[in-house]
């Protein structure tokens, strides 16, 4: 995580009475929908992609992202060494030039 994580990169807005409330009804209602939203992953027909960081100590790669390039076809799965859950402080022009190959894909023809 960035030393400017909280100002910078917006974590103190995460301590807000309505933003905490927001992400404690998210963490709740993953427990109760997954199941029935990885059901219909292979619906997915859409270009999509995954960018992991390898030292994501919030969601592990051998669990959350390494067996999604079954599960989804034509997946664009890319690993970044060494970086934790959130990709975009640490390497921010990776992350967009990711976002943009997969738009590319989505948008051609």
């Amino acid at each position: 995580v960035p030393g400017d994580y909280m100002t910078g990169g917006g974590g103190w807005l995460g301590l807000r009475p309505a933003h905490f409330h927001a992400t404690s009804t998210d963490v709740v209602a993953v427990e109760q929908d997954l199941g029935r939203i990885e059901q219909r992953y292979g619906e997915i027909a859409m270009p999509a992609g995954i960018l992991f960081g390898t030292a994501d100590r919030v969601i592990g790669m051998a669990v959350h992202g390494q067996p999604m390039r079954d599960r989804l076809k034509g997946l664009d799965f890319e690993a970044v060494d060494g970086v934790g859950h959130m990709p975009q402080f640490i390497e921010p022009e990776r992350v967009a030039a990711f976002v943009r190959r997969i738009a590319e894909r989505a948008f051609a023809g």
